[in-house]
């Protein structure tokens, strides 16, 4: 017999989905023009500044309520009082998916449905305490209008971002150019949900107007791709098959991607052609990789070796275990604590818990229970905090919370949606749970 609880999700996901379909059909199911930026509304994608003092959650207006281009907003959290700026978060495209900083952080890229959208934001100081566009008059802005990146050039014939853009990586990478100059280019990769391809921008100093883009066919659905530290190699899943491809991109010394070039393919099953992959992860050398996968609920710990048939410098992927998780896994985290342990964080939907596990052994350490199905999750990394006796804290977004059973994010509310903090000092007794939400 079905609980009241899954009737009330079933009931939630068949009105969010019958209110995206009829965004796309033409209807006109908006009730109000633009989202309130002090509150939470159907949270997805997080990052955290390096600093550790600022949080940025999107919001993706999945309940259909707001203008579309205007439709969602990148909450900014100040993680000292945990309340939102509302005055220094932007709003965006709705659907929104992944955010991913620059390697200086002073850029933040966000991924909305609509549109085919990737967001350009600057972050306005060093420690992230508001995010905004800068137009082309340089003059900021709590509007995305002059920062999204639909086409490459900005014109009818530029090529377009592809269809469904969700996962997002972020790197900074340097070219020298024919006249000796050296400069940082921001590379941008995407995956997409409902196409078979993946996409790669690249922002030479950062600037939107000498942006060039490829994409190019490779996996169906996939969810999130993930560059190999010390590497340029992008790996990303796919929802709807049995393996995990590698490319890379190629980019030239006046900074343009020019091709996505494919490396290998890793196979999570041989029994199943569709293992719904959904979370990828490396540890912090890059030599291990970790893959979650839903059919079955799964994670893979693949050993990434020199292939001794290659004479190019090639690798390969040997299956070191695969661990049992629970119910409906959504991302995978690799977080190192205070003690200089590395461990393994899967945030399980459907379960409605976060399984800790050792690498080295495959052992469950903690289970963290929480109220609410978990999306995304991010940890502290700053160095001054993450140390015994500081405030390091992880943080994971619980797309459906809400004080009232609801569909809809009403004004009368207090949002939809939350982020629950959990404590990641060892010397606390609060270690590995929930010690505070942000709504």
């Amino acid at each position: 017999m079905q609980s009241v609880s899954a009737k009330v999700r079933a009931l939630w996901f068949a009105t969010a989905v019958t209110a995206l379909l009829g965004a796309s059909s033409g209807c006109e199911p908006y009730q109000e023009p633009l989202p309130r930026r002090d509150r939470l509304n159907f949270p997805i994608g997080l990052a955290l500044h390096p600093s550790g003092d600022y949080l940025y959650v999107v919001n993706s207006n999945f309940d259909s309520r707001f203008d579309p281009e205007h439709g969602g907003t990148v909450a900014v959290v100040d993680t000292a009082s945990l309340a939102i700026k509302p005055a220094s978060s932007p709003y965006i495209p709705s659907y929104g998916g992944y955010i991913s900083l620059n390697e200086d952080a002073t850029r933040a890229y966000v991924t909305a449905r609509r549109g085919d959208s990737v967001i350009a934001l600057d972050v306005a100081d060093a420690q992230g305490s508001e995010l905004t566009c800068l137009g082309k008059d340089e003059t900021p802005s709590a509007f995305p209008d002059d920062c999204i990146i639909r086409r490459v050039p900005d014109e009818a014939d530029g090529a377009r971002v592809a269809g469904d853009p969700f996962g997002l990586d972020v790197s900074t990478i340097t070219r020298r150019n024919e006249a000796g100059e050296t400069f940082d280019v921001d590379l941008i990769s995407l995956s997409h949900l409902s196409v078979d391809k993946v996409t790669t921008i690249a922002l030479p100093r950062g600037e939107l107007a000498a942006a060039s883009l490829v994409s190019a066919p490779l996996l169906d659905g996939s969810n999130q791709v993930r560059r190999r530290p010390g590497t340029l190699e992008m790996y990303v899943a796919g929802r709807r098959s049995n393996r995990v491809s590698v490319y890379l991109p190629y980019v030239n010394t006046e900074g343009e991607v020019e091709a996505v070039l494919v490396r290998s393919t890793v196979t999570l099953n041989n029994v199943t052609s569709n293992v719904e992959a959904r979370g990828l992860a490396f540890n912090q050398t890059g030599d291990e990789l970790y893959v979650a996968t839903r059919r079955p609920d799964m994670l893979h710990v693949f050993n990434i070796v020199p292939d001794d048939a290659e004479t190019g410098g090639g690798t390969k992927h040997v299956l070191e275990r695969t661990i049992p998780v629970g119910d409906q896994p959504s991302d995978v985290v690799v977080h190192r604590d205070a003690m200089g342990r590395e461990l393994i964080m899967v945030p399980c939907y459907d379960e409605r818990s976060i399984h800790v596990i050792d690498p080295k052994t495959g052992v469950l350490l903690r289970k963290i229970e929480l109220d609410e199905s978990p999306y995304q999750l991010v940890t502290d990394t700053s160095p001054s905090r993450c140390v015994p006796g500081a405030s390091c804290r992880g943080y994971v977004s619980l797309f459906t919370d809400a004080p009232e059973l609801s569909t809809s994010c009403d004004d009368s509310s207090s949002g939809c949606g939350s982020v629950a903090v959990i404590e990641l000092d060892p010397a606390s007794p609060r270690y590995l749970t929930v010690i505070a939400k942000i709504r």
